[in-house]
């Protein structure tokens, strides 16, 4: 009935029956075929999900074809909502869903997804229902029934190959009937899916030619990206600004030189004006590139100025008051960075109590920007595994961002206007107004012990400046937190109505 209900009038509905022998079915299949010319009813030979949704391809007539499960419900308004959103240009479109329960009848467990985010759909399967596609796009993709069950998301990233014309609706328009031993309700009701799921990525990054391969996570339907080994080495540059404090810098080098398994990098330290001489000694003690930049500091110029040094083909701007984590933290790092459509990559940062104090930026938090999820603890899944899986931010933090050394300089650096606070904002938004993508991969992990160089000072200036050039980008949203989640809490929340 929910499909009879829309509020097109313009559509078809495309019926296949998988060799069901249930006479209740075959006689209620026959009285749809008599309700409506609309509704077009054929019989397929039992070969599986993903052979019967191909057989309803070659039915549909429509431009656009949209997929929905024999047991769950649309909203009234769900077809013309994507017919609508199909037509500003979009290939692909989705929306938000929540879950039907199947005893009470109840609408519950909501989930509001990001926009279209490749990397974050690459170790999560995300995108689920509502989802339409162009009809020529979809008959030309098909349906694989070596991946049935997870058929549909297998479906979406040779989907995503094709066409980045991909749209999100951020309003519930289908209802996922939770069903006894499905996996609407329970995750691990068909333990096969995270294999399934792991061989879909594989596949996909070989066809993209990236370096990685897929590997499930300690939590159902995950999946982490690792890069593969390689023969040579990209030569990264770790930039670290830092004054005295040799307790902090000390902290910082030892776990860089003892931990770090990336075989060519350099660590240039922008020493402004150090007089301690335990902080001295430091710098001379490891083998450190250090560059005297005198007062007044400046975050953005020692940057700038110790890029301009660097021999390394990859940046890595770091705070000296961060402590490495993971061995292969450069290597993460430099698997996104490289990409060329990707502008930065930050790391996971944690408090020293193992909780996280930066996770990606969202934008519009405090009027400007903050980090999403600060607090959590590091080992959850997040919000639908927006903690455990890389994904697009709208930002990451300059305390550990990585970036190619030719783009740097091609967008000009750090914007020096700003003193203390926003250039890295500044800098990640200036990569996306390119259409670069921004990553956070939790696999880089570092301590942050923000509290001892940061304290509590903030820049108003800074908080202007930023507003100044991006009050309008800032205005329209963040496009990887949904509107319907509380942005000022940054905790993925549900908004008041």
């Amino acid at each position: 009935m929910s499909l009879l209900n829309q509020t097109v009038p313009d559509w078809e509905w495309c019926l296949v029956d998988d060799g069901s022998d249930n006479r209740e079915t075959q006689k209620l299949l026959e009285l749809l075929r008599s309700v409506s010319p609309q509704v077009r009813v054929s019989v397929s030979s039992g070969k599986g999900i993903s052979a019967a949704t191909n057989h309803a391809l070659d039915l549909a007539r429509g431009e656009y074809v949209c997929f929905l499960d024999h047991d769950d419900l649309l909203h009234p308004l769900a077809l013309e909502s994507m017919q609508n959103k199909l037509r500003e240009g979009y290939d692909v479109v989705y929306s938000d869903e929540d879950k039907l329960d199947d005893t009470s009848g109840a609408l519950v467990e909501p989930f509001f997804k990001p926009d279209w985010s490749p990397e974050y759909f690459r170790g999560v399967m995300y995108v689920g229902h509502l989802l339409c596609v162009r009809r020529e796009l979809a008959a030309r993709t098909r349906f694989d029934s070596a991946f049935d069950g997870v058929q549909d998301f297998e479906f979406v990233l040779r989907l995503s190959e094709a066409s980045s014309r991909i749209g999100h609706i951020p309003e519930i328009l289908y209802h996922w009937r939770k069903t006894p031993a499905s996996v609407a309700e329970r995750s691990d009701a068909k333990p096969r899916i995270g294999l399934l799921q792991e061989r879909a990525v594989n596949a996909h990054l070989d066809r993209l030619g990236l370096s990685a391969r897929a590997q499930q996570s300690t939590l159902p339907h995950r999946l982490n990206v690792i890069p593969t080994k390689r023969d040579s080495y990209s030569r990264v540059s770790v930039i670290i600004p830092t004054r005295d404090a040799p307790d902090v810098l000390g902290r910082c080098l030892k776990s860089i030189f003892e931990k770090t398994s990336h075989p060519n990098y350099e660590v240039i330290v922008m020493d402004n004006e150090s007089s301690d001489e335990r902080a001295v000694a430091l710098m001379t003690d490891y083998p450190v590139r250090r560059i005297p930049f005198p007062d007044p500091f400046n975050f953005s110029r020692a940057n700038n100025l110790a890029a301009a040094a660097a021999t390394g083909e990859f940046l890595v701007f770091l705070n000296n008051d961060t402590e490495v984590i993971t061995g292969d933290w450069l290597q993460h790092l430099a698997y996104y960075a490289g990409q060329a459509d990707v502008g930065a990559a930050g790391a996971l940062l944690a408090y020293d109590d193992k909780t996280v104090q930066h996770a990606g930026v969202a934008l519009g938090m405090r009027g400007t920007a903050d980090h999403t999820m600060r607090r959590f603890p590091i080992d959850v899944d997040g919000y639908a595994g927006s903690l455990i899986c890389a994904r697009e931010v709208s930002a990451v933090t300059g305390a550990c961002l990585m970036i190619r050394r030719g783009l740097f300089n091609e967008i000009e650096g750090f914007n020096p206007h700003f003193f203390t606070a926003y250039q890295d904002v500044d800098l990640c938004l200036r990569l996306r107004a390119r259409g670069l993508r921004v990553i956070y991969t939790p696999q880089a992990l570092l301590l942050h012990h923000e509290s001892i160089s940061r304290q509590s000072y903030y820049d108003m200036i800074d908080r202007m400046l930023l507003l100044d050039r991006w009050e309008t980008v800032i205005g329209q949203g963040d496009p990887y937190y949904n509107r319907n989640l509380d942005l000022e809490r940054g905790d993925y929340s549900r908004r008041s109505a």
